[in-house]
């Protein structure tokens, strides 16, 4: 079995983090009846299992950009030119509002982290990836940490290093909403940087 399915096996058996506990006493009863009420009118979540939720989408985000990225040919050993087509499940897992800064940036002449596209066009493809480490973040956003390893031009070998992705729920679904290759996200200033690129934080007991 491939190395992500086994991976995305193990996330997948990993529980939810649900509530639970004994109500012993009457008065117990009705505030856990209210919680039970938020909870299904969406006023309240449990803690996000960090597995589950912002890693998946992680390696998922990965896996479609190493898939969809170029590979040498057999006899010059040169990338050809990559396919725009072929970025749309990465497009899928990427927020709106970041594709929209992405096309912002490349009309103004400027890169943006999670534009594979541009980058593997400058010969420089992700060829492979291993999760490090995830951590929950302000305002309900979780940052994945990644090792990461890519093709260079021909004869420059791979160029390893890790990266950390600002990953948050839009819509209800977890996307990946920034990247920060080689250094730490600034955690207390993400409500400023990236407001209105994903959903607020549930309220939470």
């Amino acid at each position: 079995m491939h190395a992500l399915a086994l991976i995305l096996a193990a996330i997948g058996a990993v529980p939810e983090d649900h509530a639970s506990g004994a109500t012993p006493a009457v008065t117990q009863v009705s505030t856990a009846t209210a919680s039970e009420t938020a909870w299904q009118a969406g006023r309240w979540h449990p803690p996000e299992n960090l597995l589950a939720g912002p890693a998946r989408c992680v390696l998922r985000y990965l896996e479609a950009v190493r898939h969809a990225g170029p590979r040498p040919d057999g006899g010059s050993g040169r990338l050809p030119p990559p396919r725009d087509e072929d970025y749309g499940p990465v497009r899928a897992l990427t927020a709106p509002r970041t594709l929209e800064e992405i096309e912002r940036r490349a009309a103004a002449g400027e890169d943006h982290p999670l534009a594979p596209w541009r980058d593997a066009a400058r010969a420089h493809v992700l060829e492979s990836f291993q999760l490090v480490a995830v951590r929950r973040a302000p305002h309900g956003a979780a940052v994945v940490t990644v090792a990461e390893s890519f093709w260079r031009p021909p004869g420059a070998g791979l160029e390893r290093g890790q990266a950390e992705y600002l990953v948050a729920r839009v819509h209800g679904e977890w996307r990946v909403v920034d990247r920060s290759p080689g250094q730490a996200f600034d955690e207390g200033a993400l409500r400023e940087a990236y407001t209105g690129f994903f959903d607020d934080p549930a309220p939470s007991r």
